[in-house]
């Protein structure tokens, strides 16, 4: 590619990134649940409650508590008052920055959760479910699911590249729901968001990573992919996804072998195991070599990406789902009447081990470092130093 054709796409491409992170985000919440009954408070700051379009308070603070319940195809909307009305859609606005507030699902019942911003209420193509969108500051947003990604008991500097991952996975699959009326979700198909950002540590990464992004050589944003733990060696991507990147390449890794998730084990009847081969695989369970090979199976020197008969094909990836196990990165070993699959690490195992990422950050490797450490010859792009770019 010449270099004017290159200069062209990259400020296009700059153009629209730093457009996206001056902005907002439209993030669906409570994606997984189907609520009938919600509550809506303000926690800080003051909204403005709209109903159709149309003022209904302008000045909902923290003593304002809103039910809202299905009823009859419209959202009726209460106070402990009154009953206000029924509408097709209410919004709530906040009125000074920073404002959050509080959310509570009562049928069915979970958790409280608070967020930031803004929230619009509308119901289901069918009817019989709640649409709950968050309207948040991009960067708010981030700090949120990187809260929801790594938790709140690591160091600052794996917050930083935990913070540019995000950004960059959220930039690169900003409009993934964008027919369904919000541009993400809060569910792992698209990032974990569970509420805003607690974690003065996390907020604080936030902010000193603002508008970094990861780009390959060709200036396209990379698939910012990560898991917990590789157990000992990540994964090439197209072992996973049948898509092979330049960055995504299998590395070993020592970081993550006495973390959390590096190890695990699982036990199933050998009757189980021998009907799973024949009837989903076709594998000749009546050859006893061939029978003692699959029940005896062994990736201590490394990752496979085929389970014992090459000429099967059968994906590790496969029987991984099949049997909900952690990763494919496992061994198999009759015990008398059972087998053993003894396993190493917890997730996909492409891209970032998160657990290593983090052993790496406490020992004193800087975010650029462990980047590259995972991530092979991509770049970190700062957008807000190239908006210079915008006005070629």
């Amino acid at each position: 590619m010449n270099i004017f054709k290159r200069c062209i796409i990259f400020s296009i491409f700059i153009f629209s990134a730093v457009n996206a992170s001056a902005g907002i985000v439209t993030v669906r919440i409570l994606t997984s649940r189907v609520i009938n009954t919600f509550i809506f408070s303000p926690l800080s700051g003051s909204y403005k409650l709209l109903g159709d379009g149309k003022l209904i308070a302008d000045s909902a603070d923290g003593s304002g508590i809103f039910q809202m319940s299905i009823e009859n195809d419209s959202i009726l909307l209460k106070t402990f008052e009154r009953t206000i009305g029924k509408f097709a859609s209410i919004k709530f606005f906040a009125k000074e920055n920073p404002s959050s507030f509080k959310i509570k699902a009562v049928v069915p019942e979970s958790k409280l959760r608070v967020y930031d911003d803004d929230m619009e209420v509308s119901l289901s193509a069918d009817r019989k479910q709640f649409l709950l969108v968050n309207k948040v500051d991009l960067e708010k947003y981030i700090g949120g699911v990187v809260e929801s990604e790594s938790g709140t008991k690591t160091s600052l500097e794996y917050y930083k590249l935990q913070s540019i991952l995000c950004r960059t996975y959220l930039l690169a699959n900003l409009n993934r729901h964008i027919a369904d009326g919000y541009q993400v979700c809060d569910d792992v198909h698209c990032q974990a968001y569970l509420s805003k950002c607690k974690e003065s540590e996390i907020a604080q990464a936030v902010t000193a990573t603002k508008g970094l992004v990861v780009v390959d050589n060709d200036l396209n944003l990379i698939t910012a992919a990560f898991h917990s733990n590789c157990g000992g060696q990540t994964v090439n991507s197209q072992d996973v996804w049948s898509i092979s990147t330049g960055y995504l390449k299998s590395v070993k890794d020592t970081f993550c072998l006495r973390q959390p998730h590096a190890k695990w084990q699982r036990t199933i009847p050998l009757e189980d195991w021998k009907s799973y081969l024949q009837l989903k695989h076709k594998y000749p369970v009546d050859d006893t070599i061939k029978m003692n090979t699959a029940s005896n199976f062994n990736q201590a020197n490394g990752r496979a990406i085929f389970f014992v008969d090459k000429d099967l094909k059968i994906p590790l990836k496969v029987i991984r789902a099949d049997f909900q196990l952690k990763s494919t990165y496992f061994s198999v070993e009759q015990k008398g009447d059972n087998v053993v699959f003894s396993g190493r690490g917890y997730g996909h195992g492409v891209g970032l081990c998160q657990e290593g990422a983090m052993k790496m950050a406490k020992f004193k490797y800087s975010y650029k470092s462990i980047l590259s450490y995972y991530y092979k010859d991509v770049h970190l792009v700062d957008l807000s130093a190239l908006n210079y770019f915008r006005q070629e």
